[in-house]
Protein backbone atom coordinates (compact mmCIF):
# COMPACT_ATOMS: atom_id res chain seq x y z
CA UNK A 1 0.00 0.00 0.00
CA UNK A 2 1.12 3.22 -0.80
CA UNK A 3 1.96 6.31 1.13
CA UNK A 4 1.65 9.68 0.83
CA UNK A 5 3.89 12.39 2.45
CA UNK A 6 2.37 16.21 2.70
CA UNK A 7 4.66 18.96 2.15
CA UNK A 8 4.37 22.79 2.12
CA UNK A 9 7.18 24.25 -0.74
CA UNK A 10 8.16 28.21 -0.29
CA UNK A 11 8.78 29.73 -3.46
CA UNK A 12 11.77 32.17 -3.81
CA UNK A 13 10.29 35.17 -1.80
CA UNK A 14 9.41 32.85 1.46
CA UNK A 15 5.64 32.66 0.65
CA UNK A 16 4.28 29.38 1.28
CA UNK A 17 3.04 27.47 -2.16
CA UNK A 18 -0.06 25.05 -1.97
CA UNK A 19 0.60 21.92 -0.73
CA UNK A 20 1.85 19.49 -3.05
CA UNK A 21 2.16 15.60 -2.52
CA UNK A 22 5.40 13.57 -2.90
CA UNK A 23 4.31 10.02 -4.04
CA UNK A 24 7.08 6.84 -2.05
CA UNK A 25 5.34 4.06 -3.92
CA UNK A 26 8.74 2.62 -5.90
CA UNK A 27 6.02 1.99 -8.95
CA UNK A 28 4.44 5.51 -8.73
CA UNK A 29 7.68 7.00 -8.74
CA UNK A 30 9.04 4.63 -11.60
CA UNK A 31 6.08 5.88 -13.57
CA UNK A 32 6.84 9.28 -12.78
CA UNK A 33 10.69 8.82 -14.15
CA UNK A 34 9.29 7.28 -17.26
CA UNK A 35 7.14 10.20 -17.85
CA UNK A 36 9.89 12.59 -17.10
CA UNK A 37 11.99 10.72 -19.62
CA UNK A 38 9.31 10.76 -22.18
CA UNK A 39 8.87 14.51 -21.77
CA UNK A 40 12.96 14.71 -21.91
CA UNK A 41 12.99 13.00 -25.26
CA UNK A 42 9.97 14.45 -26.70
CA UNK A 43 11.89 18.23 -26.34
CA UNK A 44 15.49 17.32 -27.10
CA UNK A 45 16.33 17.02 -31.17
CA UNK A 46 16.19 13.42 -33.05
CA UNK A 47 19.70 12.70 -33.53
CA UNK A 48 21.19 9.89 -35.47
CA UNK A 49 24.73 9.21 -33.42
CA UNK A 50 24.94 6.08 -34.81
CA UNK A 51 27.72 6.57 -37.06
CA UNK A 52 29.52 8.90 -34.71
CA UNK A 53 29.04 6.70 -32.02
CA UNK A 54 30.62 3.35 -31.27
CA UNK A 55 28.37 0.35 -29.97
CA UNK A 56 28.91 -0.03 -26.32
CA UNK A 57 27.35 -1.82 -23.62
CA UNK A 58 25.49 1.21 -21.37
CA UNK A 59 24.37 -1.04 -19.05
CA UNK A 60 27.59 -0.77 -17.93
CA UNK A 61 28.64 3.19 -18.02
CA UNK A 62 24.70 4.34 -17.14
CA UNK A 63 25.41 5.64 -13.36
CA UNK A 64 22.18 4.53 -11.01
CA UNK A 65 19.69 7.38 -10.52
CA UNK A 66 18.63 8.02 -7.16
CA UNK A 67 14.66 8.15 -7.36
CA UNK A 68 14.95 10.34 -4.53
CA UNK A 69 16.01 13.10 -7.06
CA UNK A 70 13.30 11.87 -9.42
CA UNK A 71 10.79 12.45 -6.94
CA UNK A 72 11.27 16.05 -6.32
CA UNK A 73 10.61 16.79 -10.27
CA UNK A 74 6.62 16.69 -9.60
CA UNK A 75 5.95 17.12 -13.72
CA UNK A 76 7.21 17.11 -16.95
CA UNK A 77 6.76 20.69 -17.08
CA UNK A 78 9.37 21.42 -14.14
CA UNK A 79 12.07 19.82 -16.53
CA UNK A 80 12.17 22.07 -19.17
CA UNK A 81 13.48 25.10 -16.90
CA UNK A 82 16.21 22.29 -15.18
CA UNK A 83 17.32 20.99 -18.74
CA UNK A 84 17.72 25.02 -19.68
CA UNK A 85 19.83 25.88 -16.51
CA UNK A 86 21.96 22.70 -17.36
CA UNK A 87 22.17 23.67 -20.82
CA UNK A 88 21.55 27.46 -21.41
CA UNK A 89 23.21 27.40 -25.10
CA UNK A 90 19.84 24.88 -25.80
CA UNK A 91 17.31 27.34 -25.00
CA UNK A 92 14.90 24.71 -24.86
CA UNK A 93 11.81 25.91 -23.72
CA UNK A 94 11.89 28.50 -26.05
CA UNK A 95 13.19 27.12 -29.51
CA UNK A 96 11.35 24.00 -29.18
CA UNK A 97 9.19 25.32 -32.40
CA UNK A 98 12.12 25.80 -34.36
CA UNK A 99 14.29 22.55 -33.57
CA UNK A 100 15.88 21.05 -36.68
CA UNK A 101 18.08 18.12 -37.10
CA UNK A 102 20.23 20.59 -40.23
CA UNK A 103 20.65 23.21 -37.29
CA UNK A 104 22.51 21.18 -35.08
CA UNK A 105 23.94 18.61 -37.12
CA UNK A 106 25.49 20.08 -40.29
CA UNK A 107 27.26 18.31 -42.85
CA UNK A 108 30.82 18.47 -41.37
CA UNK A 109 33.91 16.47 -41.51
CA UNK A 110 34.97 13.82 -38.20
CA UNK A 111 37.75 16.14 -37.20
CA UNK A 112 35.29 19.03 -36.85
CA UNK A 113 32.96 16.76 -35.32
CA UNK A 114 35.36 15.74 -32.45
CA UNK A 115 36.37 19.17 -31.99
CA UNK A 116 33.18 20.49 -31.50
CA UNK A 117 32.43 17.34 -29.20
CA UNK A 118 35.50 18.19 -26.86
CA UNK A 119 33.88 22.21 -27.20
CA UNK A 120 30.74 21.28 -25.83
CA UNK A 121 31.86 18.91 -23.22
CA UNK A 122 34.51 21.67 -21.51
CA UNK A 123 31.13 24.25 -21.58
CA UNK A 124 29.13 21.74 -19.78
CA UNK A 125 28.15 22.63 -16.19
CA UNK A 126 28.31 20.44 -13.25
CA UNK A 127 24.74 19.19 -13.12
CA UNK A 128 26.01 15.95 -10.82
CA UNK A 129 23.74 17.05 -8.19
CA UNK A 130 20.41 17.40 -10.24
CA UNK A 131 20.94 14.42 -12.31
CA UNK A 132 22.59 11.39 -9.80
CA UNK A 133 25.97 11.60 -10.78
CA UNK A 134 25.99 11.85 -14.49
CA UNK A 135 29.19 14.41 -14.79
CA UNK A 136 31.57 15.89 -17.62
CA UNK A 137 33.70 12.65 -16.92
CA UNK A 138 30.67 10.25 -17.42
CA UNK A 139 30.22 12.53 -21.26
CA UNK A 140 33.92 11.93 -21.63
CA UNK A 141 33.90 8.64 -20.86
CA UNK A 142 31.04 7.72 -24.17
CA UNK A 143 32.60 10.01 -26.39
CA UNK A 144 33.67 7.95 -29.93
CA UNK A 145 37.14 7.15 -29.71
CA UNK A 146 38.03 7.66 -33.23
CA UNK A 147 41.86 6.79 -34.05
CA UNK A 148 41.94 7.79 -37.96
CA UNK A 149 45.08 6.84 -38.46
CA UNK A 150 44.24 2.63 -37.38
CA UNK A 151 41.08 3.06 -39.25
CA UNK A 152 43.15 3.94 -42.41
CA UNK A 153 45.80 1.52 -42.12
CA UNK A 154 44.44 -1.61 -43.60
CA UNK A 155 43.21 0.58 -46.48
CA UNK A 156 47.01 2.09 -47.15
CA UNK A 157 48.55 -1.17 -46.87
CA UNK A 158 46.05 -2.67 -49.39
CA UNK A 159 46.55 0.27 -51.91
CA UNK A 160 50.61 -0.42 -51.13
CA UNK A 161 50.34 -4.32 -52.02
CA UNK A 162 48.65 -3.24 -55.56
CA UNK A 163 51.24 -3.59 -58.24
CA UNK A 164 50.73 -0.41 -60.06
CA UNK A 165 52.69 -0.53 -62.72
CA UNK A 166 50.33 -3.58 -63.78
CA UNK A 167 47.70 -1.53 -63.06
CA UNK A 168 48.73 0.77 -65.60
CA UNK A 169 49.90 -1.24 -68.59
CA UNK A 170 46.50 -3.26 -68.28
CA UNK A 171 44.44 0.39 -69.05
CA UNK A 172 46.70 0.81 -72.38
CA UNK A 173 46.02 -1.95 -73.89
CA UNK A 174 42.50 -3.30 -75.33
CA UNK A 175 39.91 -5.12 -72.81
CA UNK A 176 40.10 -8.43 -74.95
CA UNK A 177 43.75 -9.18 -74.22
CA UNK A 178 44.07 -11.70 -71.64
CA UNK A 179 45.77 -10.59 -68.04
CA UNK A 180 49.16 -12.48 -68.76
CA UNK A 181 49.59 -10.50 -71.65
CA UNK A 182 53.14 -9.78 -71.31
CA UNK A 183 53.99 -13.82 -71.51
CA UNK A 184 51.62 -14.54 -74.42
CA UNK A 185 53.24 -11.11 -76.18
CA UNK A 186 55.55 -13.21 -78.94
CA UNK A 187 52.51 -15.48 -80.26
CA UNK A 188 50.37 -11.87 -80.74
CA UNK A 189 53.12 -10.95 -82.29
CA UNK A 190 53.17 -13.76 -84.53
CA UNK A 191 49.27 -13.21 -84.40
CA UNK A 192 49.07 -9.93 -85.97
CA UNK A 193 52.68 -10.13 -88.05
CA UNK A 194 52.42 -12.97 -89.89
CA UNK A 195 49.42 -14.20 -89.95
CA UNK A 196 47.81 -10.81 -90.09
CA UNK A 197 44.88 -11.46 -87.72
CA UNK A 198 43.57 -8.11 -86.45
CA UNK A 199 43.29 -8.59 -82.22
CA UNK A 200 43.14 -5.40 -81.05
CA UNK A 201 39.80 -4.80 -79.47
CA UNK A 202 38.51 -7.76 -80.98
CA UNK A 203 37.39 -10.91 -81.36
CA UNK A 204 36.42 -11.47 -77.59
CA UNK A 205 38.67 -12.66 -75.53
CA UNK A 206 38.26 -16.38 -75.82
CA UNK A 207 38.13 -16.66 -79.27
CA UNK A 208 41.38 -14.51 -78.98
CA UNK A 209 42.80 -17.22 -76.44
CA UNK A 210 42.15 -19.96 -78.98
CA UNK A 211 43.60 -18.29 -81.68
CA UNK A 212 46.84 -17.64 -79.60
CA UNK A 213 46.53 -21.13 -78.43
CA UNK A 214 46.42 -22.72 -82.00
CA UNK A 215 49.02 -23.38 -84.74
CA UNK A 216 49.94 -20.63 -87.33
CA UNK A 217 48.46 -20.61 -90.54
CA UNK A 218 46.09 -23.55 -91.22
CA UNK A 219 44.64 -24.09 -88.01
CA UNK A 220 43.82 -20.72 -87.26
CA UNK A 221 42.22 -20.07 -90.41
CA UNK A 222 40.18 -22.79 -89.46
CA UNK A 223 39.32 -21.25 -86.09
CA UNK A 224 38.61 -17.94 -87.84
CA UNK A 225 35.82 -19.20 -90.01
CA UNK A 226 34.71 -21.73 -87.32
CA UNK A 227 33.99 -18.84 -84.76
CA UNK A 228 32.83 -15.77 -87.53
CA UNK A 229 29.48 -15.74 -86.03
CA UNK A 230 30.89 -14.55 -82.65
CA UNK A 231 33.73 -11.98 -84.28
CA UNK A 232 30.99 -10.51 -86.50
CA UNK A 233 28.95 -9.73 -83.33
CA UNK A 234 32.22 -8.45 -81.68
CA UNK A 235 32.75 -6.11 -84.83
CA UNK A 236 29.17 -4.96 -84.64
CA UNK A 237 29.07 -4.50 -80.78
CA UNK A 238 31.71 -1.67 -81.41
CA UNK A 239 31.18 0.01 -84.87
CA UNK A 240 27.19 0.28 -83.85
CA UNK A 241 27.72 2.12 -81.07
CA UNK A 242 30.84 4.43 -82.92
CA UNK A 243 30.23 8.47 -83.03
CA UNK A 244 33.61 10.29 -84.40
CA UNK A 245 33.55 13.20 -86.50
CA UNK A 246 36.77 12.17 -88.50
CA UNK A 247 35.10 8.70 -89.03
CA UNK A 248 32.19 10.04 -90.02
CA UNK A 249 32.19 9.68 -93.69
CA UNK A 250 33.01 6.23 -93.59
CA UNK A 251 31.10 4.45 -90.59
CA UNK A 252 27.62 4.24 -93.03
CA UNK A 253 29.59 2.36 -95.35
CA UNK A 254 31.20 -0.03 -91.85
CA UNK A 255 27.81 -0.69 -90.79
CA UNK A 256 26.54 -1.69 -94.01
CA UNK A 257 29.58 -4.09 -94.64
CA UNK A 258 28.54 -5.89 -91.46
CA UNK A 259 24.99 -5.97 -92.25
CA UNK A 260 25.84 -7.65 -95.52
CA UNK A 261 27.69 -10.22 -93.59
CA UNK A 262 25.18 -11.19 -91.42
CA UNK A 263 22.77 -11.49 -94.14
CA UNK A 264 25.49 -13.68 -95.30
CA UNK A 265 26.87 -12.01 -97.65
CA UNK A 266 30.31 -12.21 -96.87
CA UNK A 267 31.95 -11.42 -100.08
CA UNK A 268 30.34 -8.42 -100.31
CA UNK A 269 30.83 -7.14 -97.24
CA UNK A 270 34.53 -8.16 -97.13
CA UNK A 271 35.48 -5.87 -100.45
CA UNK A 272 33.86 -2.70 -98.67
CA UNK A 273 35.52 -3.26 -95.83
CA UNK A 274 38.74 -3.40 -97.41
CA UNK A 275 38.05 0.01 -99.11
CA UNK A 276 36.68 1.71 -94.93
CA UNK A 277 40.26 0.18 -94.19
CA UNK A 278 42.22 1.70 -96.46
CA UNK A 279 40.37 4.90 -96.69
CA UNK A 280 41.22 5.49 -93.27
CA UNK A 281 44.94 4.69 -93.73
CA UNK A 282 44.91 7.20 -96.00
CA UNK A 283 43.44 10.03 -93.83
CA UNK A 284 45.37 9.19 -91.14
CA UNK A 285 48.29 9.94 -93.74
CA UNK A 286 49.75 6.25 -92.17
CA UNK A 287 52.72 4.21 -94.29
CA UNK A 288 50.87 1.95 -96.90
CA UNK A 289 53.31 1.21 -100.18
CA UNK A 290 55.34 -1.90 -99.62
CA UNK A 291 58.34 -0.78 -99.52
CA UNK A 292 57.98 1.20 -96.19
CA UNK A 293 55.21 -0.68 -94.39
CA UNK A 294 57.25 -3.28 -92.24
CA UNK A 295 59.24 -0.34 -90.87
CA UNK A 296 56.43 1.59 -89.51
CA UNK A 297 53.68 -0.94 -88.84
CA UNK A 298 55.51 -4.02 -87.62
CA UNK A 299 54.75 -4.88 -83.83
CA UNK A 300 57.61 -5.45 -81.88
CA UNK A 301 59.12 -6.65 -78.51
CA UNK A 302 60.62 -3.42 -77.66
CA UNK A 303 57.02 -1.71 -78.39
CA UNK A 304 56.66 0.93 -75.40
CA UNK A 305 54.04 0.26 -73.88
CA UNK A 306 51.94 3.52 -74.67
CA UNK A 307 52.29 2.38 -78.20
CA UNK A 308 51.60 -1.14 -77.71
CA UNK A 309 47.76 -0.87 -78.75
CA UNK A 310 48.09 1.40 -81.86
CA UNK A 311 50.96 -0.78 -83.08
CA UNK A 312 48.79 -3.72 -82.74
CA UNK A 313 45.86 -2.54 -85.04
CA UNK A 314 48.62 -1.56 -87.52
CA UNK A 315 50.48 -4.74 -87.40
CA UNK A 316 48.25 -6.66 -89.96
CA UNK A 317 48.55 -3.41 -92.05
CA UNK A 318 52.03 -5.57 -93.24
CA UNK A 319 50.39 -8.62 -95.23
CA UNK A 320 47.18 -5.70 -95.98
CA UNK A 321 49.26 -3.59 -98.31
CA UNK A 322 51.46 -6.73 -99.63
CA UNK A 323 51.23 -6.05 -103.30
CA UNK A 324 51.89 -8.55 -106.62
CA UNK A 325 52.03 -8.30 -110.26
CA UNK A 326 51.64 -11.28 -112.57
CA UNK A 327 54.96 -9.87 -114.25
CA UNK A 328 56.65 -10.49 -110.66
CA UNK A 329 56.90 -14.44 -111.11
CA UNK A 330 56.07 -14.44 -107.42
CA UNK A 331 53.03 -16.56 -106.62
CA UNK A 332 49.85 -14.71 -106.22
CA UNK A 333 49.22 -13.98 -102.34
CA UNK A 334 46.71 -16.13 -100.79
CA UNK A 335 46.75 -13.81 -97.68
CA UNK A 336 44.29 -10.89 -97.68
CA UNK A 337 45.52 -7.61 -99.88
CA UNK A 338 43.88 -4.47 -100.85
CA UNK A 339 46.44 -4.44 -103.47
CA UNK A 340 44.77 -7.98 -105.42
CA UNK A 341 41.16 -7.13 -104.26
CA UNK A 342 41.34 -3.48 -106.00
CA UNK A 343 43.18 -4.42 -108.94
CA UNK A 344 43.55 -8.69 -109.55
CA UNK A 345 40.29 -9.53 -107.46
CA UNK A 346 39.65 -12.92 -107.92
CA UNK A 347 37.43 -16.08 -105.25
CA UNK A 348 40.99 -16.63 -103.47
CA UNK A 349 41.23 -13.00 -102.27
CA UNK A 350 37.38 -13.25 -100.92
CA UNK A 351 37.38 -16.85 -99.71
CA UNK A 352 36.31 -17.54 -96.23
CA UNK A 353 38.93 -16.81 -93.72
CA UNK A 354 40.05 -13.44 -95.81
CA UNK A 355 36.42 -12.37 -95.45
CA UNK A 356 36.13 -12.66 -91.70
CA UNK A 357 40.31 -10.82 -91.81
CA UNK A 358 38.80 -8.20 -93.56
CA UNK A 359 35.52 -7.11 -91.49
CA UNK A 360 37.46 -7.56 -88.33
CA UNK A 361 40.39 -5.56 -89.44
CA UNK A 362 38.19 -2.59 -90.91
CA UNK A 363 36.40 -2.83 -87.37
CA UNK A 364 39.73 -2.87 -85.35
CA UNK A 365 40.97 -0.16 -86.82
CA UNK A 366 37.80 2.32 -86.44
CA UNK A 367 37.96 1.69 -82.52
CA UNK A 368 41.18 2.45 -82.21
CA UNK A 369 41.16 5.44 -84.20
CA UNK A 370 38.13 6.54 -81.80
CA UNK A 371 39.54 5.03 -78.82
CA UNK A 372 42.58 7.18 -79.49
CA UNK A 373 41.58 10.08 -80.52
CA UNK A 374 44.05 9.60 -83.93
CA UNK A 375 41.68 11.67 -86.02
CA UNK A 376 41.13 14.36 -84.55
CA UNK A 377 45.18 14.14 -83.36
CA UNK A 378 45.62 14.08 -86.82
CA UNK A 379 43.67 16.75 -87.85
CA UNK A 380 45.01 18.87 -85.23
CA UNK A 381 48.63 17.93 -87.08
Amino acid sequence: MSSTKIVIVPDDDGNELPPRSIVNDPAVLASSAQSILDAYTAVMPKVDVSALIPALDFASVMPQIDANVLASIANAQSVLPKIDALVPALNITSALSELSLQAIMPKTAISEILAAQQSLLASVPDYSHVLGGITKDWFAAIQPQVDLTSMMRPITEMLRSIDWDAVSRRQQVPDNWPDDIDEKLPTLMELVNQDGIPAAWLPRADVLNALLAASPGDERSELLVLRRAEILEDCSYWVDDLSDPVLEPVLPIAREALEACRKGLWKVGAISAVQVTHSIVESLRWVSDRQRVAKHHLLKMDTPYPMLLEQATRAPLVLFYDDWNPQSGKPRPSHLTRHVVSHRLGEDQVNERNCVVAVMLMASLLVTVYQLDLGQREKAA
